[in-house]
């Protein structure tokens, strides 16, 4: 079964990378419902004639960029059974942007999950995320390109949730993603309460709601301390390869303070599916 039926992937040319990232997006959905986006953001927008080199003109050299990047996506997209594939102008997380608002439900991207100083330049995956009006699917990739393999099903899906009313949403794309792949389903909370009874009763409405989702009690795990950290050290203890967060896909200024989608994002060591949870009802 398939998780997600409109999936866009966005591929730069790394040929062990875009391997992975087509093979994570492949367990979501159907071949024949990804489309692959390969962004160029050195474009040349105004043309100018070339008195001497390999191209008479800069559109020449445009055009053989392009091509170039169609033949990488063909040898790469074709053997999956991927047939459509675009390669766009323009920069990565504007392109993605501006395609998934009319052409996805899933947008699939990698990242080398960076943190610490490394955030502050700003990165595509974080970019992604925070303003891609849909789900989105970041696939770790190891920093040593050698170190990059295709990567085997998802087995272990943990699902983290802040018991809010739109947490439902959360678990409703976890339980999807992991129904697809055949994979176990896990839940945590990290619960900010210091007081034992609020984190009684923390427990108790975790409890509920996972019975109500119908993950086992033993699935369930009562978090204390920072939230990404919290969840990154349960992720590892518990060999997750997918951790299934929420976001409202905020940006701008309001990424000064931070988000758990972004946190979790920067310093996992596995996928991470940022769920586009709507203002409930």
């Amino acid at each position: 079964m398939s998780a997600f039926q409109n999936v866009v992937v966005g591929l730069d040319l790394n040929n062990a990378a875009a391997r992975r990232i087509l093979g994570r997006a492949c367990q979501l959905a159907d071949p024949a419902n990804i489309e692959v986006i390969h962004a160029c953001d050195h474009l040349h927008h105004h043309h100018e004639n070339y008195p001497v080199g390999s191209f008479r003109t800069s559109e020449e050299l445009d055009a053989a960029v392009i091509d170039e990047a169609d033949r990488f996506l063909s040898i790469i997209c074709e053997p999956l059974g991927i047939e459509r594939r675009k390669v766009l102008d323009g920069r990565t997380a504007n392109v993605l942007h501006q395609y998934a608002a009319d052409h996805a439900d899933l947008v699939v991207i990698g990242s080398h999950g960076r943190h610490g100083l490394e955030i502050l330049g700003g990165s595509t995956s974080n970019a992604v995320v925070h303003g891609t009006p849909c789900d989105v699917l970041a696939v770790h990739l190891p920093s040593n390109a050698e170190e990059v393999d295709a990567g085997g099903p998802y087995t272990r899906v943990l699902a983290a949730v802040d018991l809010s009313v739109e947490a439902s949403q959360v678990m409703d794309h976890a339980r999807r993603a992991a129904d697809a792949c055949g994979a176990e389903l896990k839940l945590c909370h990290v619960s900010k309460h210091l007081q034992e009874a609020r984190k009684n009763e923390d427990w108790k409405r975790l409890h509920t709601f996972a019975e109500g989702h119908g993950v086992a009690v033993d699935d369930i795990y009562e978090l204390d301390g920072r939230t990404a950290r919290a969840i990154h050290v349960l992720a590892r203890e518990i060999e997750a390869d997918l951790v299934v967060v929420g976001t409202h896909g905020k940006h701008g200024a309001q990424l000064v303070t931070g988000s758990t989608a972004n946190a979790v994002l920067h310093g996992a060591h596995c996928d991470e599916l940022s769920v586009r949870v709507r203002p409930a009802a």
